[in-house]
């Protein structure tokens, strides 16, 4: 019989990845164990309300939650990354997370959610290594999902799993894995269960993210044509139909939710307009890159997110582009690495324009960190420039003298984490460590604050609505002018609050200055937290 030992020994590489997996997989898993599965609270809004439709989703089975202040505030009483229809508060982001992890949780409680991104992210690693073995070999598969396991990137999002982007990429690297990864099946049937599986995943993956499906469906469309020979008509119908498949509760909610199946938050309220000529070409321009084309913005962003943060990646990503360059110019590469390699490259193009050409900082200090949109919108990007750090390290290795090449390849993948866990858990802005304080200071800030307002009271906030709701209703930003018009209003049947940076004498003359009545409302300090201060509305009494 044989046996596991066997195995272990004559896998040794692969043994030590899988035993680094289980170990990463609790690693992933640390950090919203020791902060949101206690507090329910989280450092961004879009994982806040994920996890609160999740919530809902399992205790209700529906995705949208009536709150009847919106019917007398023209919609104001919701958080950012929650929008409203109707009065009810509904997602502000696409469906996929929150049915794929509202129905797992309905299975196995409300618990699982904290535990399923570590394990979506475990198994990529597995898909990307049988991606790239058989496409390359299995040195550079093996190095390539001990990169992608240790990568900062990676790993910081996976730690942070109620983003979807970690989802996104594992169910992507799934669909390509039952499409490339497991070489030519024994059977028929196991043939066209490939095609099933590869539809679902891709399927799911785009309902995770819609906002990708130009470059997916683009790559999907390159490999129908270069591999169309070798494909039936009946494996890409199956394909299309289970892809198609995914979609179906998602239509069912939109229609719910949003009165149209094919309608989503990020396309509320646009109506359609019939154009033609450089019109039609403007409006197909703007649907393929949304942020516009701005090469300046994506140098900068290439310089920074790329090859500034993870500079010990991009490197040898670069040297081991030069080695494949080289080796396609002397007609020496098989064509399954220069499709990769050409879809590789066609992909990391788009994103780096399509993301690159929109320039902000997503920290309130306006400087480059782990926790920036651009790290986890190219993900992909990182994935698949991963076989050309592997081959990289593959020669560094093969450069050693036989005797020394296991103690050389240890020492190596022990650098490679010290890079991850410094730049994962010590940035100084988004690092892990530091996001973990702060969501234990919300729920004790919380805490008090509970405390000291009563339950049914609405909070003004500029960034704290993910500290407050939902325990409270809350309006996002104070400084609107819809917000002061409704102050008065709200004043006259419930309790309300402002919660942010301290009004200095000159912000209560700008308040007061034709925004709100001084004669008829004041306001009072409640509880200074430091950085904030909680503050009440009263009624001026005349």
């Amino acid at each position: 019989m044989y046996s596991i030992t066997k195995w272990i020994k004559e896998n040794r590489a692969l043994a030590a990845l899988f035993f680094f997996g289980v170990v990463f997989f609790f690693i992933y898993s640390w950090f919203y164990l020791g902060t949101a599965a206690k507090t329910e609270k989280f450092n961004s809004p879009d994982e806040a309300a994920n996890y609160f439709f999740i919530k809902n989703y399992v205790a209700e089975g529906t995705l949208k939650v009536f709150e009847p202040l919106n019917l007398t505030t023209g919609g104001l009483v919701h958080p950012r990354s929650i929008t409203t229809m109707g009065g009810y508060l509904v997602p502000g982001s696409f469906l996929g997370l929150i049915l794929v992890y509202g129905c797992l949780a309905k299975i196995f409680t409300l618990g699982i959610i904290w535990w399923l991104t570590p394990f979506f992210a475990l198994t990529a690693i597995f898909c990307l290594y049988g991606i790239i073995k058989n496409i390359f070999d299995r040195r550079i598969a093996l190095w390539s999902a001990f990169l992608l396991l240790v990568h900062p990137a990676f790993w910081y999002y996976a730690s942070r799993g109620l983003f979807p982007n970690i989802l996104f990429v594992s169910l992507l690297l799934a669909g390509f894995y039952f499409l490339v990864g497991r070489g030519k099946p024994k059977t028929a049937t196991l043939n066209y269960l490939n095609f099933v599986f590869a539809g679902l995943f891709f399927g799911l993956a785009l309902t995770v993210r819609l906002s990708e499906i130009i470059w997916v469906g683009a790559a999907l469309f390159l490999l129908f044509l270069i591999y169309r020979k070798n494909l039936k008509w009946l494996e890409v119908i199956i394909f299309i139909l289970f892809a198609g498949a995914a979609f179906i509760p998602v239509i069912f909610y939109n229609q719910t939710i949003y009165g149209e199946p094919l309608t989503t938050a990020y396309n509320l309220g646009e109506g359609s307009a019939a154009v033609s000529g450089v019109g039609w070409f403007t409006s197909a321009a703007k649907f393929i890159f949304p942020f516009g084309l701005e090469i300046k913005n994506v140098l900068k962003n290439f310089s920074t997110y790329f090859a500034g943060i993870f500079w010990w990646i991009a490197l040898p990503a670069a040297f081991g582009a030069i080695v494949f360059i080289k080796k396609l110019i002397a007609g020496k590469l098989d064509k399954k690495i220069i499709t990769y390699l050409s879809l590789g490259g066609f992909i990391s193009l788009f994103l780096f324009l399509y993301y690159g050409s929109w320039f902000f900082y997503d920290n309130p200090a306006k400087e480059a960190s782990i926790g920036t949109s651009y790290v986890r919108y190219w993900l992909p990007i990182y994935i698949l420039s991963l076989p050309l750090v592997a081959l990289t390290l593959v020669k560094l290795v093969d450069f050693i003298r036989p005797l020394k090449q296991k103690i050389f390849a240890a020492v190596l993948c022990l650098i490679f984490i010290l890079f991850g866990v410094r730049l994962t858990f010590l940035d100084k802005n988004d690092g892990l460590a530091y996001v973990y304080k702060n969501v234990n200071d919300y729920a004790a800030i919380a805490a008090t604050v509970n405390s000291l307002i009563p339950s049914e009271a609405v909070i003004i906030v500029d960034r704290a609505d993910k500290i407050f709701f939902p325990e409270h209703r809350v309006i996002v930003p104070l400084r609107e002018e819809s917000t002061y018009a409704a102050i008065s209003e709200l004043m006259k049947s419930l309790p309300l609050y402002y919660y942010g940076l301290p009004l200095t004498e000159k912000e209560m003359n700008y308040l007061y200055d034709g925004r709100i009545s001084r004669e008829e409302i004041g306001i009072i300090e409640i509880k200074n937290f430091g950085a904030e201060t909680l503050y009440k509305f009263i009624e001026v009494k005349k």
